[in-house]
Parts: structure tokens; sequence; C-alpha cells
């Protein structure tokens, strides 16, 4: 492959060794311009440290993320697809590709179906493609926009709230599971409407039929544009290995 950058500096720096031969140790490069000139006006990143930049991008990607301890296995091919979980799995995998035919999955099923499992999953291969994402267990997520109350800067409650609107996925992990109070239904409200008006992806995961979530959550989980409702009936996993 042809070399598209040049040395910060051009002079050979007699007698000196270097780990990089194009950069000279110094991690950063002119890019060459349709011409094949250096660009003296513009930096990038040297190929020796990309990788390391990468590595630290993912990781601070799934710190951003949050995915609860213990999920690792939760992926896409780790997933055990069976005829009553087919349409779910495919449903998870066109959003997780982000083709934009499905913006918005809602699963929903008696406990341990496997709802979580895909939800986690599209977050991971979201990350794993460098695209920041959102997990959140509802209980808890309604906790810590509280704790935001007593933070500042990023802990604060408008940074806390802002990265549940604009992250540009976000999986809301057993809906109806938390104790509902007038404010818990207007944030949530809040959380829907916004990711709704501005065209941003969203996964539900909730054990309770339609019929019993709030009647604004569930009429736009109905009639967003790209977005789905599987009513998942495969047996209950433990069950399944008996």
């Amino acid at each position: 492959m042809p070399d598209t950058s040049k040395a910060l500096s051009d002079e050979s720096g007699r007698g000196e060794q270097y780990t990089c031969p194009v950069c000279h140790d110094m991690h950063f490069v002119h890019p060459l311009k349709e011409d094949g000139k250096p660009d003296y006006s513009r930096v990038v990143p040297c190929q020796c440290v990309k990788e390391q930049l990468e590595k630290e991008r993912t990781q601070s990607l799934l710190r951003y993320c949050e995915l609860p301890p213990g999920t690792e296995h939760m992926t896409l091919l780790n997933f055990k697809v069976s005829p009553q979980l087919q349409e779910a799995y495919d449903l998870a995998v066109d959003l997780a590709n982000g083709a934009g035919r499905i913006k918005w999955l809602t699963l929903t099923s008696k406990v341990n179906r496997g709802k979580t499992h895909l939800g986690i999953a599209i977050c991971r291969h979201w990350l794993q493609k460098g695209k920041p994402a959102r997990y959140a267990f509802v209980p808890l997520l309604l906790d810590e926009l509280k704790r935001g109350f007593r933070g500042e800067g990023d802990l604060s409650y408008e940074a806390r709230f802002d990265r549940f609107l604009n992250v540009p996925l976000l999986v809301l992990d057993d809906l109806g599971a938390e104790y509902r109070t007038p404010w818990v239904q207007e944030k949530l409200d809040t959380i829907i409407d916004y990711r709704l008006m501005h065209d941003l992806y969203l996964v539900v995961t909730t054990n309770k039929p339609m019929a019993e979530l709030p009647f604004r959550i569930a009429s736009r989980l109905k009639r967003s544009p790209g977005s789905r409702i599987v009513f998942i009936k495969a047996p209950e996993f433990r069950k399944g290995k008996k």
C-alpha cells in the first residue's frame, strides 16, 4: 500500500533510530494531498498509533454504554435462534446493522425469553462498528437521573438526561418495571417523544402487554416510522434446556 503521509520533520535525524520511520516517533504526520505533496496545514495520527487510538475509543464507547457486568456473552452470534425467536432475531440484526429500515424495535414477552440478550447484542454490534450506544435498565435509569441532582458537569442531571435523549442508539430494558409517578412518567414520555421527533434508534424490551404500558408510550411505539413490535411466544430458556 503506498504511503499517504509524510513525517512532521523531513530531517533524517542522523545517528538517531526511530521505532516508526514514518513519523519519527512523533505519532502524527502530514497527510498527502491529491497531487502527492504534504498538506502542512494539517496533521493526522500516524498508522503506528491508530490501532491504540481505536482501542481506546472502543473502551470509551463501552464505558459510555454501561452494559451490565457479566453480559459479554450476549452477542448476536451467541444468540440461540429457535423458530419462535426467528422474527425477533432477524429484526434485531437489521437494526444492529443500522440500515435504516428498522429504527424502533419493541420486544415483549414473559421473562427469560431472550429480550435482554438481543437488546444488549444490538448495543455490542454498534460499539464494534465504532458507533455510540447506551443501555439502560429502566428503573435504574430513573435513579441515575435523580443522582444527577447532586452532580456537576458530565454527572449533572442535565448531562445525564441529554445522553438519553441524543445518543444514536438507546436500549430501554424492562420498560414497565419502574415505579410509576408523575415525574417518572414525564421523563419517559420526554425521552421517547424526543427520539421520535429526531428519528433516533430505540430498542425497548418489556414483560408487559402493550395494553398495560402507558398510553402515550404505547401509541408512539406503535406509530413511529420504521417501528416494529414483536410478541415473543418462545418457551422460557431454562425450561427449554431441560
